[in-house]
């Protein structure tokens, strides 16, 4: 299984970053998982030597501008998500739009869109979470986003992947709404797979706080091999797990082969 970080926060030499995640996961398929905010991800690829022509499939993890706003740099794909990635949404703190820019009627011109609240593989290997149950006490109990009518948006559509290997599973998430915890557990449950051996991506996660600390409890207790939290993740939380984990040091422009 290789996975190439073809955007994030922070580059590698040579590279560009941005806010925003993507990744291309090539395991007995190949697919693109979260396109950022703009055209640097497909920048970043042809520097990776990519042109997306062997790709078929688009897996966007929830519906927010710095994850899906790149969709339209691509065409003639199959696109899948939760149906409330297309939702009008707001950042509660300034009222500006987090939403994606772009309409499901306007992404229909150029994507096959398939919305799934339940789980959907995509290959043998490839598992597409859907609407991830929040099971635990303490995450996702607070958010920062609205909904038109001022109620809470705890981004329902909030989803991720997981990939099933010799070694265990993989589990990549795009900012972790759910909770990265509440992520990791129900990919063992549909997936049938215990063993958890790496998670990368965005868990959203800000201060070293109760929710941190019990994340880092979390994580600890599944003996997890490898673990990469970018993108939303706070360098000072980056720091915090740092005492506990081995961490993968992500950017744009980073291949691992797991």
């Amino acid at each position: 299984m290789k996975l190439k970080i073809l955007l994030d926060n922070n580059a590698a030499e040579g590279f560009e970053s941005v806010h925003g995640f993507s990744v291309l996961i090539e395991s007995d398929k190949k697919i693109l998982f979260d396109v950022g905010p703009n055209e640097l991800f497909a920048k970043n690829a042809k520097q990776l030597g990519e042109d997306f022509s062997d790709i078929d499939t688009v897996v966007l993890s929830h519906g927010h501008w710095d994850h899906g706003d790149g969709l339209i740099y691509l065409t003639d794909k199959e696109l899948i998500l939760h149906p409330d990635c297309f939702i009008t949404r707001h950042r509660k703190r300034n009222n500006t739009h987090v939403g994606l820019s772009t309409s499901k009627d306007e992404l229909s011109k150029n994507f096959r869109i398939k919305e799934s609240k339940k789980p959907l593989w995509i290959s043998d290997s490839i598992l597409f979470l859907g609407e991830i149950p929040r099971s635990n006490d303490f995450e996702s109990k607070e958010s920062p986003f609205l909904l038109p009518d001022g109620s809470p948006d705890f981004v329902s559509d909030d989803s991720a992947v997981a990939i099933t290997s010799n070694k265990g599973l993989v589990v990549i998430s795009g900012c972790a709404h759910s909770g990265i915890c509440n992520t990791v557990e129900y990919a063992k449950k549909v997936s049938g797979v215990n063993t958890i051996y790496a998670v990368i991506g965005g868990f959203h996660l800000k201060e070293i706080d109760e929710l941190t600390m019990k994340t880092i409890e979390y994580l600890k207790s599944e003996n997890i091999e490898i673990l990469g939290p970018t993108h939303c993740t706070s360098f000072k939380v980056r720091h915090e797990f740092a005492r506990h984990f081995n961490l993968l040091e992500l950017a744009s422009g980073v291949v691992l082969d797991l």
